[in-house]
């Protein structure tokens, strides 16, 4: 719709008067409009409802996505994330390192330059929305850091239009504390897909340097030293969110009850990266690795500790501890889990649904 808009296609008056006959008429007439933002005007006696459609989730994505174990799925959701313009040109026969070089390294790929060529579709100038994607790829972030990473801003309130239009392009996502205080703006902001975090922090360094237009780029060598090592740091950072919407979504098969609400807890003396309530009124509080952590920093101890620095849930009944881990968890955190009643592991066969 927001292509038919740009032309300066005069279609909005007559399907506004079909729409306004057919309430008048009684007559159950619906249209879909789909597109970036809906331009139509708002009519009397027209009803509106507007669903913004964001990433695939991680098991409808999964068919699409290259691995044949749960952990190497993820790992997949991981790089490529949930886009169907992204997916649907994944060879699903082949490595997510093959499907990287392939698609992503080498210039002549379908997504080479996929991100860049879509915000310099939508703004004149996207040279400041990028610096700010860019300090986001390496996980979300304040107002501050933001600010920082684009260095010819010199008031931090510049920042505020480049992140609102990142937002209404569906390209970042913001988000507040639920401890926060009423009225509060501290938030946090982060990339809206996992891919376009992957890009910014890996695609788009390789472009700037001479190597991609070497007669034979070393695609393989690149990926081996420089992307795969640090695909694990990329995954810890996108593993809160993958927990946060496994909760979102599935929260009935793993702790028994539907969310009411989900998101973070963040303080001076505490971060929570995934909490919320159910439906049963039980609070859960959660943490996320990609790597399994060292037996003498256990994440449900380190939860202990946070929980007890946040009035979040006080004085409930049921608070559960949820630990979610990426790649296969180790014997003793599985044991640790399984010896606790408040406690549940979830791991990435329970993520992908197996």
């Amino acid at each position: 719709a927001h292509r038919l808009t740009e032309s300066r296609a005069r279609w909005t008056v007559p399907l506004t008067e079909v729409l306004v006959k057919a309430t008048s008429d009684g007559v159950a007439l619906h249209v879909v409009l789909v597109g970036r933002e809906s331009e139509l005007p708002a009519q009397d006696g027209v009803p509106e409802h507007h669903l913004r459609v964001g990433p695939l989730p991680l098991r409808v994505a999964a068919p699409l996505l290259p691995g044949n174990r749960p952990h190497h799925v993820v790992r997949a959701y991981g790089v490529f994330g949930g886009l169907p313009r992204v997916l649907h040109q994944l060879d699903t026969s082949v490595t997510v390192g093959t499907n990287v070089r392939r698609l992503v390294l080498d210039l002549d790929g379908s997504l080479a330059d996929a991100p860049q060529s879509w915000l310099e579709r939508e703004v004149q100038k996207p040279s400041r929305y990028m610096a700010i994607m860019r300090t986001l790829a390496f996980g979300e972030a304040d107002w501050g850091t933001i600010h920082d990473g684009v260095p010819d801003l010199t008031r931090s309130g510049q920042v505020a239009p480049y992140l609102k239009r990142l937002e209404q392009l569906g390209m970042i996502e913001v988000r507040t504390a639920l401890d926060a205080k009423p009225g509060s703006r501290a938030s946090r902001y982060q990339l809206s897909d996992p891919f376009l975090a992957f890009w910014f922090r890996f695609a788009l360094p390789w472009r700037l340097t001479p190597q991609p237009h070497a007669p034979e780029p070393p695609l393989r060598e690149h990926y081996a030293d420089h992307i795969r090592p640090g695909i694990v740091s990329h995954m810890e950072r996108m593993m809160p969110t993958l927990a946060r919407r496994h909760m979102e979504r599935e929260s009935l098969e793993t702790v028994g009850a539907s969310v009411r609400e989900c998101g973070s807890l963040w303080g001076p003396e505490h971060d929570i990266p995934v909490a919320g309530v159910l439906s049963n009124g039980a609070v859960f509080y959660g943490r996320s690795a990609w790597d399994a952590p060292p037996r003498d920093d256990s994440p449900l101890d380190r939860l202990d500790v946070d929980v007890r620095q946040t009035r979040y849930g006080f004085g409930r009944e049921r608070r559960l501890r949820v630990v979610f881990s990426g790649r296969p968890a180790p014997t003793w955190l599985r044991r640790e889990a399984a010896r606790r009643p408040d406690a549940q592991l979830v791991e990435a066969s329970e993520l992908l649904g197996e």
